[in-house]
């Protein structure tokens, strides 16, 4: 998700300028690592990329069916499968999970919900 991220918010970055970008925001990895994630998003069609020289430069994908709610939905698919409640559970047992304000913002959302139905 951080990797989307960066390629949002700039497009035609090399391995890297990704790599910096990470780094930048606490996140220290490897050059084969970045690379790896990288060629999984292309696989999947959320990034693009292009040759130039020696290396490929990424980007996000901007096709309709990318929109954040559906690459959410993918991440949620590939990480809990059926199990919808686990990754909000996840976020309620962590201990740098939800602020306060946040768990109000949660219970506001749910109890709209509720009477929608």
């Amino acid at each position: 998700m951080k990797v989307l991220g960066i390629l949002n918010s700039a497009e035609n970055l090399g391995v890297s300028d990704i790599q910096a970008a990470l780094k930048k925001a606490g996140h220290d990895l490897a050059y084969t690592t970045v690379m790896t994630v990288l060629v999984r998003l292309y696989s999947k069609d959320l990034v693009v990329r292009k040759k130039e020289g020696r290396q490929f430069l990424y980007s996000a994908a901007k096709k309709k069916d990318n929109s954040p709610l559906k690459i959410f939905e993918k991440f949620k698919t590939s990480l809990f499968g059926s199990e919808k409640l686990k990754p909000i559970l996840g976020l309620l047992e962590s201990d740098d999970g939800l602020s306060r304000e946040e768990l109000e913002e949660l219970k506001k959302a749910v109890e709209k919900k509720l009477k929608g139905k």
